[in-house]
């Protein structure tokens, strides 16, 4: 599974968790450390093996054995030395930073040792990211923080470059497709999130699956040349995109369309929208390759017009447009 276990994660990041337990058994753990990546890349549970490597009653060269008593309340969340903070809807809270504080000027209960981490941290408010800095810069005690963030923009350039920065290795192309079939899921999840419980509540929204069954009826109207494919645009696609996350996601839908189509192009297996490979096989092949990687071209400068504020609609209308002329000229 995606969702990375404590024996897991050493196979997931295998150069992160090799790192981290040579600092651990050399202890030279530092004060802050940054970790980047999407939902589901690990970074909570390299976190989480980190403290457990800490704490850890029989510890192989700084790994944590997972099976102690310490390594037990750690990966359950129990351990009064582990610090799990999460925001409270939309930011940290006052109370939130006040107790961040607190933490911060206070040793370990069972121990010196306190290990701190600070889930979604770009959500962070200017109190707590001030709270957090000043500690960063002023460490007192053996506490060690983890930042974990899906994007490094939202964060105070400030603490980024006070901390030490790691990204996230993520699963390959073929590894998550791998896991969701296994999972059951659509491979077509595998390219909008490296996170399986993401993945099960896009599955059961089943709006990515409906865009993306209309965005493989509205191709095949343009192969065809059929003005129809323009109504689509209206009809079809706008009443599921009326907001910019589901704008987002359309684009990523387009994105992994025109990877398959490339795949069409050079003669190998489309991936995410193998349903449907046949038949554009079959289309497809009526047409030079240069129209071929033009239309590709096209499909993928959408995410640089969407940056640009134009009017969904009209950019996927006009979209529309110059992948029939495209075609058919």
């Amino acid at each position: 599974m995606l969702s990375l276990g404590k024996k897991d994660i050493i196979a997931r990041q295998p150069r992160l968790t090799a790192y981290f337990a040579d600092l651990i058994q050399h202890k030279k753990l530092v004060h802050a450390y940054l970790l980047t990546g999407p939902a589901g890349s690990g970074k909570h549970e390299l976190a989480l093996w980190v403290a457990a490597g800490l704490f850890c009653q029989h510890p192989v060269k700084g790994q944590p054995c997972g099976k102690c008593g310490e390594c037990q309340r750690i990966f359950s969340g129990n351990h009064p030395d582990v610090i799990d903070l999460l925001p409270a809807g939309n930011s940290i809270k006052v109370e939130q930073t006040r107790f961040l504080k607190s933490e911060f000027n206070s040793s370990g209960v069972e121990s010196r040792q306190k290990i701190i981490i600070i889930e979604n941290a770009e959500k962070m408010t200017a109190s707590a990211a001030n709270s957090l800095l000043k500690f960063i810069e002023e460490p007192s005690g053996q506490i060690t923080v983890f930042l974990l963030v899906a994007s490094l923009n939202q964060l105070l350039p400030t603490i980024v470059s006070r901390c030490q920065l790691f990204k996230m290795q993520l699963p390959s192309e073929e590894q998550r497709i791998q896991t969701y079939q296994q999972e059951g899921l659509n491979t077509l999840l595998a390219g909008l999130t490296v996170d399986i419980q993401t993945a099960r509540q896009l599955a059961d929204e089943k709006t990515v699956l409906e865009l993306s069954k209309r965005l493989t009826q509205w191709f095949l109207k343009i192969l065809n040349n059929e003005w129809l494919a323009l109504v689509d645009v209206q009809v079809k696609f706008m009443p599921l995109i009326t907001n910019k996350d589901e704008q987002n996601l359309f684009i990523q839908l387009l994105e992994l369309f025109s990877k398959d189509l490339l795949r069409c192009a050079i003669g190998t297996k489309m991936v995410y929208f193998q349903d449907q490979a046949l038949q554009f096989k079959q289309r497809l092949t009526k047409y030079s390759l240069t129209k071929q990687l033009t239309a590709v071209e096209l499909l993928l400068n959408q995410p640089r017009l969407q940056q640009e504020n134009i009017n969904f609609q009209n950019l996927l209308e006009a979209l529309t447009l110059q992948l029939i002329k495209c075609y058919h000229g």
